[in-house]
């Protein structure tokens, strides 16, 4: 190998090996966490909407009077806009998720491909809800250059989270509450998903969501959707 194909290599590596690292910030700031003077956490739910989990993800949001940042995938909200629009109606958040969510393949996103799939997104929730998105996640976390750039120019966020009980794979639910319970801290941004799993019954979702809300609140916490929240 040439010392010129050799270098071209490092770069290639250099430039998408970091995309396969969840929340890295070799491209681009990542909010993982915010500033608080309480015990808040951020409550962010991520592939929806469903209609097999998201109705009685809702209802379980509004029994525990907790708000949620729903980072919602395009092309489910295509399918099922009326659930987007009771997310809004409910006082929750709806953000940019990509449009079709390629989990395995979009820390390759060539820079077409990330604009396409953030822009889509952005127009399906607009179209659904009547507002824009400011806040961007990329599947699994997983974010090349391009991608960050393009959801820069579109004045987009990009966002990852702190607490993670892995349950966007078939878990225990007690697993995942109990990796969250120990990876939460003040100003944490809490993940889970609301993506119907093969084996899940209807509901599913719900129960793991209120279980964990009540064990945090045990715990002290309280729950905002502001970002800036307690600073004032």
């Amino acid at each position: 190998m040439t010392r010129a194909r050799y270098l071209l290599a490092c770069a290639g590596w250099m430039l998408f090996l970091p995309g396969v690292i969840r929340n890295c910030e070799w491209f681009g700031r990542i909010q993982n966490s915010f500033h608080t003077r309480s015990r808040e956490l951020l409550l962010s739910i991520d592939d929806g909407p469903d209609p097999r989990q998201t109705p009685q993800v809702l209802d379980a949001l509004a029994e525990a009077q907790v708000r949620a940042v729903f980072f919602v995938i395009g092309k489910n909200v295509e399918a099922h806009p009326a659930l987007c629009r009771r997310m809004v109606e409910e006082g929750h958040s709806v953000q940019n998720h990509t449009y079709s969510h390629s989990s395995a393949t979009f820390w390759l996103a060539s820079p077409e491909r990330a604009a396409r799939e953030i822009e889509h997104c952005s127009v399906a929730i607009q179209d659904a809800t009547s507002r824009s998105p400011v806040q961007f996640r990329a599947p699994v976390g997983m974010a090349n250059p391009f991608v960050h750039l393009a959801a820069e120019e579109r004045g987009l966020r990009v966002m990852g989270w702190s607490a993670t009980g892995h349950d966007g794979i078939a878990q225990d639910p007690i697993r995942v509450i109990q990796r969250i319970r120990q990876q939460s801290r003040p100003g944490g941004i809490v993940l889970l998903h609301e993506s119907h799993l093969r084996g899940m019954h209807g509901g599913e979702r719900a129960c793991t969501l209120s279980e964990l809300v009540n064990t945090l609140k045990a715990d002290g916490y309280t729950f905002t959707d502001r970002l800036d929240a307690g600073t004032h």
